[in-house]
């Protein structure tokens, strides 16, 4: 996967465009051998491949969305002071994401593989 430098804490996934393409070019790949009158001799090795992009493209799907609203709520809640004293619940409930998010991003970092 390619990563960006946030700010100073993490780095985010980009190019999620040509992930999304990748997984789906895969899926065309397979979906075409499947159609193929020799498919039954490899179908054990195909399927488990099958499933694992199905898999990859649901985890991609969320990853995108969390990210965006990651980036979106840090703005708000680590951009502003009055924030975090006016929404005092809501911004602990986010540092502890923050928390979550960032580390995870971190392991991301140390082996950025899909696989």
């Amino acid at each position: 996967m390619e990563l960006v430098k946030y700010q100073t804490k993490c780095k985010l996934i980009r190019g999620w465009d040509d992930l999304f393409a990748l997984v789906d070019d895969h899926t065309n790949n397979i979906n075409s051998m499947k159609m193929s009158p020799y498919f039954k001799v490899f179908e054990k090795d195909i399927e488990p491949w099958s499933k694992t992009l199905e898999q990859i493209r649901v985890i991609f799907d969320n990853w995108i969305d969390v990210q965006r609203k990651y980036v979106y709520l840090e703005g708000i809640f680590f951009g502003s002071a009055d924030i975090k004293s006016m929404l005092s619940n809501e911004f602990n409930k986010f540092k502890n994401i923050d928390s979550e998010f960032t580390k995870l991003m971190k392991q991301v970092t140390k082996e950025p593989k899909v696989l």
